[in-house]
């Protein structure tokens, strides 16, 4: 779903650098302003409009002067992310009886969760399926931040435990900082938690960048 995981062209210099990709892509980095400046010159303006030309990769690689071993390269690397449809029951850290009244209504995957908070309150969810407009928030904060590559509900609560409530907030922050203020959190709550890399954040928060800020009804 495109509304979840699409990306500009133009924020692709925010993903590709050495301390924000797997080694594997780092031969894009070097030609990154001219990949980008070549994509807009072709009318390429996001992930989506690469990935509808990209299965004859021959002709695309043609028309945009590029080898076509760049062009496969360029489609695995805006495949990583794609967004993953995580299971709502999976998702401990928010009270159980609300993630079970969302099941009953047919509710049972972050996607279809994130699209509700769309068209309903906190006020609507919590009365509709049995839970508070607290447990209604917290699911769609750690639903969000799922969408970041890699990112399970116990991360994802982490994330929110210390103060980054939405891939908004998210991609705002300093990547020491946050670091430095997780380790404090883990250590003085006592918590099985284990700091992330820092390559790790920031691909993350590179990332958050990059992808749609989704916005709910509230």
């Amino acid at each position: 779903m495109r509304e979840l995981d699409n990306i500009a062209v133009a924020s692709l210099g925010v993903l590709l650098n050495e301390n924000t990709t797997l080694k594997r892509f780092y031969p894009l980095i070097s030609i990154k302003e001219t990949l980008v400046q070549r994509l807009l010159d072709a009318g390429i303006e996001d992930k989506y409009a690469f990935l509808e030309r990209a299965g004859q990769h021959a002709q695309l690689a043609a028309s945009l002067k590029l080898d076509m071993e760049v062009v496969e390269l360029l489609e695995r690397f805006l495949h990583l992310h794609d967004f993953v449809n995580r299971r709502l029951k999976d998702v401990d850290c928010v009270n159980a009886r609300f993630r079970e009244g969302l099941a009953l209504g047919g509710v049972k995957t972050s996607q279809d969760y994130l699209l509700l908070c769309t068209r309903r309150t906190w006020k609507e969810l919590s009365q509709g399926f049995n839970g508070a407009e607290e447990d209604a928030q917290k699911l769609f904060c750690v639903c969000d931040l799922m969408r970041l590559p890699g990112v399970k509900s116990t991360r994802a609560s982490l994330y929110y435990d210390c103060g980054c409530r939405t891939l908004k907030d998210f991609s705002r922050q300093n990547r020491e900082e946050l670091q430095q203020y997780m380790a404090r959190y883990i250590e003085e709550n006592q918590i099985k938690r284990s700091v992330p890399f820092p390559k790790e954040l920031d691909t993350q928060i590179a990332a958050a960048k990059a992808l749609p800020h989704w916005e709910p009804l509230g």
